[in-house]
């Protein structure tokens, strides 16, 4: 697996190694086993909490439905479940925004860049995967002092939804 067909499917289906936003978190631990960490998002409340296998974090609410998943790029490899317990494939995460534009056009996966309303030095683009009308996957780069730049680094990756309530 290289890290540029794990994001073009990201972007495609909304799920990177079969945790997708909206889905049951107990599906994910029926394939995938226990978390290796977790933790509430807040010290003062008990949910949301995140779940992490290698570096893919589900968050989750009360009734246990997955709101955000979320792709940890900032390392030097990157851990994804290979899908049995314990198995990750480990990748080099280093990808730009020219590398990633190419490997969705090969895939298919449309995309737009996302309007910023701040002056950090940086671009989001954002996919809308097939089949979830609800979630977005946002795919954010890092531009030092240009805006939009091809050779902009990938700096955060994360799919969420939009719909769900807890009852």
């Amino acid at each position: 697996m290289h890290m540029l067909t794990a994001l073009a499917e990201f972007g495609v289906s909304g799920a990177i190694a079969g945790i997708r936003p909206l889905d049951a978190f107990p599906n994910v631990t029926d394939r995938l086993g226990r978390p290796e960490k977790s933790g509430r998002i807040s010290d003062d409340r008990p949910w949301p909490q995140w779940f992490a296998y290698g570096d893919v974090v589900a968050e989750t609410c009360a009734c246990h439905v997955i709101n955000k998943v979320s792709i940890r790029t900032w390392y030097d490899t990157v851990r994804i479940p290979a899908g049995r317990p314990g198995d990750f494939h480990t990748l080099a995460p280093a990808t730009t925004f020219q590398e990633l534009r190419l490997a969705f056009s090969g895939a298919g996966v449309k995309w737009h860049l996302v309007a910023q309303e701040h002056r950090l030095p940086q671009f989001t683009v954002e996919t809308e995967p097939t089949g979830l009308p609800d979630v977005v996957v946002h795919f954010t780069f890092a531009t030092g002092e240009a805006p939009v730049t091809d050779d902009a680094e990938l700096h955060s990756v994360f799919a969420i939804e939009s719909v769900h309530m807890c009852p």
